[in-house]
């Protein structure tokens, strides 16, 4: 519950997760080689550079500049959930800062937080209204602008993904979709990025808790089940296009025992792993979606029940079922943790 004794601890504790986190960013910059900066970051179109370059953001106050301006309103979070592209923002983002040095991107990413640290340390009572405005992300997934505070998975995600690009050789190749599915990429996107986001937001000694939304499952359940779920989705996807068999299908039939045996086929498993298997199997899935042509997206998808659906139902499924299993990953989260 956030109460007015509970406010400054618990901005003061986003700060020193977001500073923490930001720190260890820095000391992967820093072990980079000068080629290290070149190679490609699996399993998009960017370069280690480009990355570092995302991470450093727009240097501004953020959502706590907006609260202290007074205009984050209720409204402006829905007209900016209407209007909001991540994948174009980002893409500008790291073409202005193409032609800046190694040492202009790190020293710029070490400053990179200031301004919002800045503004977080001047929230005090008067905005506990506001920190706690609902803030939707998809189906049966929803953040408060509270949670936004807590920013520092985005730089444990992204030193992630740079040690990811230090172990996986990889070559980018653009990929380009049918209309029917470009329409849907900015959904998709969404539900997959906020998932990785729910992932690195959970507490460290939460993992092995069951997740209330989720009886039966310990948080680790959750993010195991979705890292290993591409590999059914990309074999329902071929179905679509002929290229699945039906010992395939058969495999991944048995919903509920597919599901208990590589969850606990990965109860070890640190959550980099995980994230490592999520993006590679994620890259596959937008690799099988590039292959569908508009006529394709009527074709029947086989579901474990026997039941078929359009491709283009399916595809509108995927993004609500990563957003489902993101929205029970809340609960155990840093942010809901300092408010408890």
């Amino acid at each position: 519950m956030m109460g007015s004794v509970m406010s400054l601890p618990v901005v003061e504790a986003a700060v020193d997760d977001l500073r923490r986190s930001h720190r260890e960013l820095l000391r992967v910059v820093d072990s980079l080689s000068e080629g290290d900066w070149g190679r490609a970051v699996p399993y998009g179109e960017w370069v280690v550079k480009d990355l570092v370059a995302h991470c450093v953001g727009d240097m501004s106050p953020g959502w706590p500049g907006l609260i202290l301006a007074g205009v984050l309103t209720q409204q402006f979070i829905v007209d900016m959930g209407k209007g909001y592209d991540a994948r174009t923002t980002n893409r500008v983002t790291v073409d202005e800062r193409e032609r800046l040095t190694r040492d202009d991107l790190r020293q710029m990413l070490f400053e990179a937080e200031d301004e919002m640290i800045g503004a977080m340390l001047r929230l005090d009572q008067s905005h506990l209204p506001v920190l706690g405005y609902v803030v939707p992300i998809g189906s049966e997934y929803e953040l408060t602008v509270g949670d936004f505070l807590w920013r520092g998975g985005h730089s444990r995600q992204h030193a992630d993904d740079m040690r990811r690009s230090l172990e996986v050789e990889w070559s980018p190749e653009p990929l380009s979709f049918c209309p029917e599915i470009e329409r849907k990429m900015r959904r998709l996107d969404v539900s997959q990025e906020m998932f990785i986001r729910a992932a690195y937001a959970v507490a460290d000694d939460a993992w092995e808790e069951e997740s209330p939304a989720c009886p039966g499952w310990t948080y680790h359940d959750i993010v195991a089940h979705i890292a290993s779920n591409e590999v059914r989705r990309e074999t329902r996807l071929r179905s679509a296009l002929g290229e699945a068999t039906q010992a395939e299908l058969d495999a991944i039939n048995d919903i509920d025992g597919w599901n208990a045996k590589v969850v606990a086929e990965r109860k070890d498993w640190p959550l980099r792993r995980l994230m490592d298997e999520l993006a590679a199997g994620w890259r596959v899935i937008l690799e099988v979606l590039s292959r569908f042509k508009s006529e394709d997206m009527e074709r029947p998808v086989l579901l474990g029940s026997g039941e078929t659906i359009t491709a283009n139902e399916f595809v509108k499924r995927i993004s609500a079922h990563t957003s489902r299993h993101a929205g029970q990953l809340v609960p155990g989260s840093r942010s809901r943790r300092a408010r408890s």
